[in-house]
Parts: C-alpha cells; sequence; structure tokens
C-alpha cells in the first residue's frame, strides 16, 4: 500500500509542499523518506518533535538550467580569451536613485573595480561585461595611442557645441562627433559641428580624416580584446542598419553591406567635468553600449599616467540589479559592454582635481539616423519638395565657408 507523505519546499517554509510516497510494509526504502512506522505514527511524531519531513525540493534543477544558458552565451561571446570571473546578480528590483545611493555608500550591494568580468542576472541573461587595463600591463605603444586619441577628442571641442538636449544629462559636459539626423529644416542627416566654429579652424578640421581613422581601429582593437564573438556580432548589427561610420566625413552615396574591419558605430560621445546623468535606459538602434572611460588633462588631453595625480570617485550604477563600476579603482582603462535597452543604469560623477578630468566615450548609433537611412533607402527623400533635403557632410560643410 502506498500512501503519502508532505514535504515542504526549501527555504520557503510550509506554505507549499509537494507529494511524495513510500512503500510501508517492506524493506524498500525512497531516498528521504522513513517507511518503518505507519504513516500517521511518523507524521505525528514529526509534529510533536518539530522535525522538518525530510525530501526538501530545491531549485538545482531551475540553476542548472541557468548555468547553462550562461554556457551558451559565453560560448557565442568568446571564441578565445575568456572573463576572469562570472557573477550572478538577484532578482531585479526597482529601487530609487536615493535609495541606491545610500545603499553604495555603505557598500551593501556588489563593488566591481578590477579584473575582467562577465556580469549575468539571476536568469542567465548578460548584463555586462567589464574589463579593467592597468596602463602597467599596456604596451607602451598602446598607452601613445590612446594618449592620442584622448588629445584629439579635446581637439574636437573645437569644432562643436556640448549636447544641451540630453535627457539625462544632469552636470558636466558632453560633445559629440560622428553622424546624427538633422534637426534644421532642408536637410536630411549630417555631420556634428557648428559651422562657425569649424570656419576658424577650417584646415585643421579638413584634415582630420586620418585622425579619425586611427580613432576607429584603437576602439575596434580594444572590444576585441573584450569579446572577439561579441564585437562581431557588434559589427553584423551595424552594418544591418546601413548608417555612415563616425570616422567618415563625407557620405559616399550607399553604405556598402560589409564596412571597414573597425566601422561600428555612427556617433561617438565624450564627457566631462564631473559628468552625472539620471537613471535611464539607452534607446539605440545597437543591442549594446559601449563605454570607455580614463583620466587627462582638463586643457590638453593628455593621459595622466602618473597615479598620484588622479581622480576620485565616479560610478557608473546599475540600480535595479545590484551593482555598481567603480570608475576610478583603475589606473589606466576601464571597458564596459552592457545590454543597454534592457538594464537601467546612472553616473554618477568623479570629483576632478585641478588639473585632471574622468573622461568618459560612449560608441553609438542613433535610432534616429537609423530610422532616416532606412526611409532614404526607401525613396522617402525623392518625393516633393523632400527631394532637395541637403545632406549634411564634409562637403556641405565646406561649401559654406567664406573664402
Amino acid at each position: 500500500m502506498w500512501h503519502p507523505h508532505w514535504a515542504p519546499r526549501k527555504n520557503i517554509g510550509f506554505s507549499r509542499f509537494r507529494l511524495c510516497q513510500c512503500h510501508v510494509g517492506s524493506n524498500r526504502e525512497v531516498k528521504g523518506c522513513v517507511p518503518k512506522k505507519a504513516p500517521w505514527q511518523y507524521l505525528i511524531s514529526c509534529v510533536l518533535q518539530h522535525i522538518v519531513i525530510p525530501q526538501p525540493l530545491g531549485n538545482s534543477s531551475r540553476s542548472q538550467k541557468t548555468n547553462e544558458r550562461k554556457t551558451t552565451r559565453m560560448n557565442r561571446l568568446f571564441s578565445s580569451s575568456r572573463p576572469t570571473a562570472q557573477i550572478s546578480m538577484p532578482v531585479s528590483a526597482n529601487i530609487t536613485p536615493s535609495e541606491i545611493r545610500r545603499v553604495v555608500d555603505v557598500n551593501q550591494i556588489k563593488r566591481i573595480h578590477f579584473g575582467r568580468v562577465a556580469i549575468f542576472s539571476s536568469t542567465g541573461l548578460l548584463i555586462a561585461l567589464v574589463k579593467f587595463r592597468p596602463f602597467t600591463t599596456m604596451s607602451e605603444v598602446e598607452v601613445n595611442q590612446w594618449d592620442e586619441l584622448s588629445q584629439f577628442l579635446f581637439c574636437k571641442k573645437r569644432f562643436t557645441d556640448p549636447i544641451a538636449t540630453n535627457g539625462a544629462l544632469l552636470e558636466g559636459f558632453m560633445f559629440a562627433i560622428g553622424w546624427r539626423k538633422c534637426s534644421t529644416k532642408n536637410e536630411q542627416f549630417g555631420l556634428y559641428g557648428s559651422v562657425g566654429k569649424i570656419e576658424n579652424t577650417k584646415d585643421e578640421w579638413r584634415n582630420q580624416g586620418a585622425n579619425l581613422s586611427s580613432v576607429g581601429w584603437i576602439l575596434g582593437q580594444s572590444l576585441r580584446c573584450v569579446g572577439d564573438n561579441l564585437f562581431q556580432k557588434i559589427q553584423n548589427c551595424y552594418n544591418s542598419l546601413g548608417v555612415p561610420s563616425f570616422d567618415q566625413v563625407n557620405y559616399e552615396g550607399n553604405i556598402p553591406a560589409n564596412q571597414g574591419a573597425c566601422e561600428f558605430a555612427s556617433a561617438l560621445t565624450f564627457t566631462m567635468n564631473g559628468f552625472k546623468n539620471s537613471h535611464h535606459f539607452y534607446k539605440d538602434a545597437m543591442q549594446y553600449a559601449l563605454r570607455w572611460w580614463f583620466q587627462a588633462d582638463k586643457r590638453t588631453g593628455q593621459i595622466q599616467r602618473d597615479a598620484s595625480k588622479r581622480c576620485t570617485g565616479g560610478k557608473l550604477i546599475f540600480q535595479n540589479d545590484h551593482f555598481w563600476i567603480d570608475l576610478s579603482a583603475c589606473h589606466g582603462l576601464i571597458q564596459v559592454v552592457w545590454a543597454s535597452s534592457k538594464f537601467v543604469h546612472y553616473t554618477d560623477p568623479a570629483q576632478d582635481n585641478e588639473s585632471m578630468t574622468l573622461v568618459g566615450m560612449s560608441a553609438q548609433c542613433s535610432s534616429r539616423l537609423a530610422k532616416t537611412m532606412c526611409q532614404k533607402s526607401n525613396g522617402y527623400y525623392e518625393i516633393g519638395e523632400r527631394a532637395g533635403y541637403q545632406i549634411r557632410d564634409g562637403n556641405t560643410i565646406s561649401s559654406q565657408f567664406k573664402e
């Protein structure tokens, strides 16, 4: 004769139960059951002795499936070198910015501050890949390349005004180079830049093409170091959008289906001077956000190699997912790739000193620009008055100079 025993789920108490069975009156024993006594005797003895009836139900099968999903995603993202650590975060919770600041101050959520780390959600979704690269681990040639890149970005400030219409921006400055959807009447899309500022340094502006190409190469190489298959996935997504690359000064007509080996974004934004923003999602056309941080001289953009003079503070906080990235923990380069449209984040400012600032750089592809390029390929700008809309590229801007 078979009879029921009731076993509680592990860590849930006695509110949820599962039926288990054992064979009474024989020497057969089912793991977790005690068939030596009659059912009513065994049940009463358990109640009187406050003993939890055996055979708890764990979540091993669920954990196994989550681990399998992680392994599958890791295999897709990395063909060679892998992160040195994998971290699984608790279930997401809606925490307000004021609450998260209090929690971070007392270090009650996970701080990411060294190594090469893959961070997963409780369900096995990849949240972010983080890589800290101290200058001491980089070759002199590579450090010099990043130094030249940083100084080039600071020179680009002479050609453009700070972005003032970014909804999440609270403090600091943000600049951009590359392509965007135009808001000016009779224009389709074009380059970031102020014609008035460009005209004052037009010779320098006309000769920027080679420097832009080297910027794309440096950033592309750094992304491959984070995840080779991941970079290929990002590049395939970018190529499918048909948008021009940030290192192109002139629009050459239809964008080729397979662009250059290091082209993966239509624009670069860079922030400095205590940059801070509110919690938000990215509304990009790309699945992943690509970010870099380093410290540089406020005036020249020269990278700070002296660890004693670096800035303090600076956090990239994922408020609903219980972790934050320390942007001042590494005297070198910090690279982060994360699923930008799925996970809320915000930036707390670094405390700049008299000469140094924390520079943040982001590779983006505007969804508005991607929509415009799709409309263009479908003939939207060939009908009616739209047929006369201009493309604000390098040639168009140069034609407005007063020679």
